[in-house]
């Protein structure tokens, strides 16, 4: 699907999720039979969820990633195509399977996956792409080491040089190395986006708020927003640190809530919102998202999640 010039471009991971919902266990032997209550297929993928739940904000989302060149990466372009984000700059690869993640959320409230391979990506497999909109967001950074390093720098360099809003989420590391893979990134940075566990084990702090003065005072980035989930978030900017409690709902799955939260938080600073009226507005997306099975399901445009923010938080 082709657009006029994108407001953003995502780039990593891209997926098909599929969800099993109400599931007691699962067998360990062809013979025993298990059930789930609800199930579903969703594309998925931290970039894919990123740019889904922007173009449903009313953005305009690109997707850079890789599929294989099969049905299940059939079933990821239709996705995307629903969600009217761009696949033009999708790389279909002939000899690989696109990646697969089942996610099971058990009846007890615990959840567990199983991933097959994240394709590989590199930014020469882009080419002039990543530099053709208004922000670029790197989707789980640490899933992807082969970049790290020079390569990732001059990444970060190249897209902010062409006066993109640059953030980057560092999801869950491939390696085990968290730290070290942000040297010489951070001060590229617009914004930070991660949750608490990245942020205590990039930052080598064990609280969060020191984390976040951490990550700030460290050749950081500009601003750096840590999702708390049902906590709400904290956002950190110049020399200001704040708590926004979360938007209260009922949620059904809480999986992809944070790229929702990121794909809002791009949005609001996209229009040049403040941080806190930015991080209250990507709070209510991110609670919205966790009301359907696929974060990018339920999200509304941004009117709407606007006009529940201000009744929420009295802005």
């Amino acid at each position: 699907m082709d657009m006029e010039v994108p407001n953003l471009i995502t780039f990593g991971e891209v997926a098909l999720d599929i969800i099993l919902a109400g599931v007691d266990e699962v067998p360990r032997r062809w013979a025993v039979l298990g059930h789930a209550r609800e199930a579903r297929a969703v594309t998925a993928g931290t970039a894919g969820y990123v740019a889904q739940c922007f173009s449903k904000l009313g953005g305009r989302a690109s997707v850079v990633g890789k599929i294989g060149d099969d049905n299940v990466g059939k079933l990821v372009l239709d996705g995307f195509h629903r969600c009217a984000v761009s696949t033009k700059n999708l790389i279909v690869d002939d000899n690989a399977n696109t990646e697969i993640s089942t996610v099971i959320l058990y009846n007890d409230g615990n959840k567990s996956s199983v991933v097959s391979e994240i394709l590989p990506l590199t930014p020469e497999d882009a080419g002039n792409s990543l530099t053709s909109g208004k922000a670029f967001h790197f989707a789980g950074f640490l899933l992807y080491p082969k970049i790290w390093g020079k390569r990732a720098i001059s990444l970060f360099k190249r897209v902010r040089k062409s006066g993109l809003f640059v953030s980057a989420d560092p999801q869950m590391s491939a390696t085990g190395v968290w730290a070290k893979p942000f040297e010489g990134i951070l001060e590229h940075l617009d914004v930070l986006l991660l949750d608490e566990e990245e942020a205590r084990r990039i930052s080598r702090r064990e609280r969060t708020l020191d984390a976040v003065d951490k990550l700030l005072l460290t050749n950081g980035p500009r601003i750096v927003a840590v999702k708390l989930g049902a906590k709400g978030c904290i956002v950190g900017y110049a020399d200001r640190i704040r708590h926004i409690r979360a938007y209260k709902v009922t949620p059904v799955s809480t999986i992809g809530a944070g790229d929702a939260f990121d794909a809002a938080f791009i949005f609001g600073s996209l229009k040049n919102w403040s941080v806190e009226k930015t991080g209250r507005f990507a709070n209510v997306a991110a609670a919205i998202s966790t009301t359907q099975y696929g974060c990018m399901t339920a999200i509304p445009r941004a009117k709407t999640v606007e006009k529940l923010s201000r009744a929420y938080y009295g802005d």
